[in-house]
């Protein structure tokens, strides 16, 4: 013997002893042949199955390594198992995640070095909700165990955010969503005592922003000293460096991305569109906001509009929020704003009660559908009243609606005051319709809703176009190329709103279509050349 530690003592050839003697011996250097034998074995391009089997027999040994040499070894031996075997499972690969981070040497800097790309091939076969799921239930037990050592504590939690960094970043957003709430977590910690999880935090901070173009809203709620610092290490980066491009990884058999969407440019501005703060943020807590005793339906008691108008700020004020929590309390205010809508004629007020509703339906989506299918036909029963169907007013707020409800119901809703008798209705109602097509509420829940309704679009607007009011005319015109346009690739825009685009109002749609494309020509007057 040299009398050196295992992990300084010259390689020596084992090769001709069993693999699996090897790998249950007590030496560290037999060990550490046997993992580089399968490492090699495994990365073979015609490797036998067999290695890949006696691997999975001793994948626990791999874990019970506890010098750095020894670990080494075994963790690359067993990154190549679970980049390489045709029989890994998701049952049996999930579990490694867990039993990383509580591993006792996690707190070195060798493990912390090699955790990371063994998670994220967890996550490829596993898939990121499911491996985020276990880290996060994994911290929560660690958080409550009666018994921990505290400094050992703050480096598992460090590295279990430098995870979440790591497969923000070899993953993206799109499957490492800031809807599976680890976003929250990284928030909490960040004004951690321990300098090693604030960095941690900082670096995930740091590539969530990239990847949305910005610092995240739910991130803007930190406290000042740490929001300063995310913005001081976000400027100080190159644009180069910020740029976000297709995700380094993708799930185990999923399709490479459509070359279309491979510039960094495009990929980054695609995420950020799919994004907005409610992703990302926790649910508030309205009620808690609010002062004791506050009940909407004191407002009917009040004499002054003043007074009202100051009462219903406070509620507006508390639903000011990304996200909330849902309850009842939401459903409980229903009549109240339904009275206020239907009765009220105190501009200031109508807009005070119309801006909560409408903070109400962004910031709890589906939660508040059915508050919203009841609160949404009494305010357009309010369009032929100009004097509060003003975007301002009334018809901003509507259009937040659609944050909570299908967009086919909204659409249903609106068509009988398309045909209404009113020329302002009518006018507005086709706008209204127009301006949601592309609203970011469509957009988020139903994508494809001109592709969708196209032929109820139609119908309900293409015989306005030919309208005795001149302001009905131009408006259905813009709306129907507007559909044209989205729908410029579908084989059924012609039958159903180019052909039946009377002779005698081709102008009307022409104009509206050269306002709208300088470059394209109209497709209409190609249609009639066919024709």
């Amino acid at each position: 013997a040299s009398g050196l530690p295992p992990e300084f003592q010259a390689a020596e050839d084992f090769s001709s002893e069993p693999l699996e003697a090897r790998l249950s011996s007590k030496d560290l250097n037999r060990r550490c042949s046997a993992y580089a034998h399968l490492s090699a074995a495994m990365a073979a391009a015609d490797a036998d199955t067999g290695v890949f089997d006696l691997l999975k027999t001793h994948i626990s040994t791999c874990l019970a390594e506890t010098l750095p040499k020894g670990q080494d070894a075994a963790l690359n031996a067993l990154t190549v198992y679970l980049q390489r075997s045709p029989d890994a499972s998701s049952a049996e690969a999930l579990p490694l995640v867990r039993k990383l981070v509580e591993h006792k040497a996690i707190d070195k800097p060798k493990m912390q070095q090699l955790v990371p790309p063994v998670v994220c091939l967890v996550a490829e076969l596993c898939e990121c909700p499911a491996v985020v799921g276990e880290i996060m239930a994994c911290l929560t037990d660690l958080e409550n165990a009666k018994k921990k050592t505290q400094g050992f504590f703050k480096k598992q939690v460090a590295i279990i955010i430098k995870l979440v960094h790591e497969l923000l970043a070899e993953f993206g957003p799109h499957k490492m969503s800031p809807k599976l709430g680890y976003l929250g977590l990284v928030l909490k910690y960040a004004t951690d005592s321990d300098r090693g999880i604030r960095e941690a935090c900082y670096g995930a901070l740091v590539e969530l922003s990239c990847w949305m173009g910005g610092v995240p809203e739910a991130a803007k709620a930190m406290e000042e000293p740490q929001k300063k610092e995310l913005v001081k290490r976000l400027e100080a980066m190159s644009e180069e460096e910020r740029a976000r491009s297709a995700p380094k990884r993708r799930y185990r058999g999923e399709a490479p991305p459509a070359a279309a969407d491979g510039s960094a440019q495009g990929g980054a501005s695609k995420l950020v569109d799919q994004y907005d703060p409610y992703d990302m943020a926790e649910g508030v807590d309205v009620q808690k906001k609010l002062p004791k005793g506050w009940c909407l339906e004191k407002v009917f008691s009040m004499d002054k509009w003043k007074e009202k108008q100051e009462y219903l700020q406070v509620l507006s004020n508390a639903l000011d929020a990304p996200r909330l929590q849902p309850s009842g309390f939401f459903a409980s205010l229903v009549p109240s704003f339904q009275r206020l809508l239907k009765s009220e004629s105190n501009l200031p007020i109508v807009t005070e009660a119309a801006k909560c509703i409408g903070l109400m339906a962004k910031a709890l989506r589906k939660d508040f559908e059915r508050p919203a299918r009841q609160l949404l036909p009494v305010a357009l029963a309010r369009m032929n009243d100009k004097s509060v169907w003003k975007p301002n007013i009334l018809v901003e707020r509507v259009e937040q609606m659609l944050w909570s409800v299908p967009f086919d119901w909204f659409m249903d809703e609106v068509q009988g005051y398309v045909g209404s008798k009113s020329l302002f209705v009518k006018k507005e109602a086709i706008g209204l319709l127009l301006r949601t097509l592309e609203s970011p509420a469509v957009l988020s829940a139903c994508p494809d809703a001109p592709q969708r309704h196209l032929a109820a679009l139609a119908a309900l607007v293409v015989p306005l176009i030919d309208d005795s009011d001149n302001g009905v005319r131009h408006e259905a015109a813009k709306f129907l190329a507007v559909l044209a346009r989205i729908n410029a690739d579908s084989a059924e825009v012609g039958p159903l709103v180019l052909d039946r685009v009377p002779p005698h109002r081709a102008s009307t749609f022409s104009e509206e279509w050269r306002r709208l494309e300088k470059e394209r020509p109209c497709p209409l007057a190609a249609a009639r050349g066919k024709a």
